[in-house]
């Protein structure tokens, strides 16, 4: 059937087109995230859209943001599988670490991201971007540095047996301690490479941290610590034991027993502070000459001292320990103290200061001595600090202890401990300084000893 229009008609139609508005022009990837040019199983596609002036670079910019919190969710999904196939304690602080860096592996851009398609819809005036991760090309190179990182811990892992061999504990277990660390970092590339290849990345067995960690462990139970020399010995505070204290440090290795060379031993008291150190020799011997002090107690404990293995293998260290057993008698000085400050309740913080603090030491405080203990007590000019609800005073401080033998009034030494005190008045500020004092410590222990030479 025809249908012919009168001229009014065709012109009133025409005028209905041009006022109509136009379709939403909004491309299809934009809708299904998806693309022919891009397939799932290759690529991972990102969406962004943007208004207004800078529309195109906010399209471009949440296109790449919207692949990289696709990627940030897959990385959390792979840290699992790695927990699970080097079975890594979730309770270890290295795991802990492990999971933060690989949560921030990936940040809002990614290097190997390319914009491929953008498309603006003039009636919103809105802009849309399509972006495009190549999964295979990105693993790829990923996997070229795990290779890499492998490598260097498969060589530390075979170095560290060479020196184990050689007695060199201290280097090989450090080596394993290195490997170790480098493996836990190279698990954050993996996660990332795993939850964008197709195929895990797999290492040796052998190289995954709780395996280096066994290996540690058990390298340093094949250590043997054992007494040589100085144990059941008496000394006087302040002066020399009469015996060193010795050791030999040798490590099992296949059925061959190996002198364990250039190993640091310390010598720790019961509350676990350190009163003296050696290094073992070629035999694995090592030697400490140590002074009688009061905070030594009756044990001394002979152990490793290897700082890079932190607290996670201290239970090994200790297994491998040895106990000194020892005393230390009464010294045969003594010291009076001597404070002069204006001031009644500072002279009677630094006097108590004082006096508690030789007392620790092992020394005792009488009121007549050939030694004394001068107190000299200087501070700086006060400054304040107003705050919402009140006005403070700041009194920085400094304290000086000589020693002084009378009898030739000589000053043998001298310490000097700073301090601060807040308060809201000035006095309040001054007797905090004084209470803050330091004097703990080997400088006053060195310092009081000077009385015995």
């Amino acid at each position: 059937m025809n249908v012919r229009l009168s001229l009014s008609q065709s012109v009133a139609l025409l005028a209905i087109v041009a006022v109509a508005p136009a379709f939403p022009q909004t491309p299809p990837w934009a809708l299904s995230h998806k693309h022919s040019n891009y397939p799932a199983a290759e690529y991972i596609l990102g969406i962004g859209q943007g208004t207004g002036e800078k529309a195109d670079e906010t399209a471009k910019r949440l296109a790449q943001s919207d692949i990289a919190t696709q990627v940030r969710m897959k990385v959390q999904e792979e840290i699992k599988n790695i927990q699970r196939t080097y079975e890594l304690n979730p309770n270890q602080e290295s795991y802990a670490d492990f999971k933060i860096k690989s949560a921030s592996v990936v940040g809002e851009e990614l290097p190997s991201v390319a914009i491929v398609q953008t498309a603006v819809d003039a009636s919103t005036n809105t802009t849309y971007a399509l972006a495009a991760l190549n999964k295979e090309k990105f693993s790829t190179a990923i996997a070229a540095e795990l290779i890499s990182g492998w490598g260097q811990a498969k060589e530390l892992q075979r170095s560290a047996e060479d020196l184990f061999r050689q007695g060199k504990l201290t280097e090989a277990i450090q080596n394993l301690v290195e490997a170790r660390a480098g493996v836990m970092e190279l698990l954050t590339k993996q996660a990332l490479h795993d939850a964008l290849a197709r195929a895990p990345f797999l290492c040796e067995p052998s190289l995954g941290p709780s395996a280096l960690a066994s290996s540690i462990r058990n390298a340093l139970s094949s250590i043997h610590i054992e007494k040589r020399g100085g144990d059941k010995q008496q000394g006087k505070r302040g002066e020399n034991f009469p015996e060193p204290f010795i050791v030999q440090v040798t490590a099992n290795e296949a059925e061959n027993t190996v002198p364990v060379v250039g190993a640091a031993i310390v010598f720790l008291n019961s509350s676990g502070e350190q009163c003296g150190e050696g290094i073992t020799d070629a035999k694995g011997m090592a030697t400490c000459s140590m002074k009688a002090r009061g905070n030594i107690g009756q044990k001394l404990r002979a152990r490793l001292f290897l700082p890079s293995v932190g607290g996670e293998f201290s239970s090994s260290l200790d297994a491998s320990s040895t106990v000194f057993d020892c005393a230390v008698l009464e010294a045969d000085v003594a010291f009076s103290v001597k404070v002069d400050v204006r001031s009644s309740k500072v002279n009677d913080a630094l006097r108590s200061l004082v006096t508690n603090a030789v007392t620790r030491a092992g020394y005792h405080i009488v009121d007549m001595s050939r030694f004394m203990l001068k107190v000299d007590f200087q501070t700086a000019p006060p400054t304040t600090v107003d705050s919402l609800d009140a006005t403070f005073t700041i009194v920085p401080s400094e304290l000086s202890v000589m020693l002084i033998d009378k009898d030739s009034n000589r000053t043998l030494g001298s310490i000097v401990s700073k301090s601060q005190g807040v308060a809201k008045s000035q006095d309040g500020a001054l007797e905090q300084s004084a209470r803050g004092v330091k004097l703990d410590g080997p400088d006053l222990l060195l310092l009081l000893e000077k009385a015995k030479n």
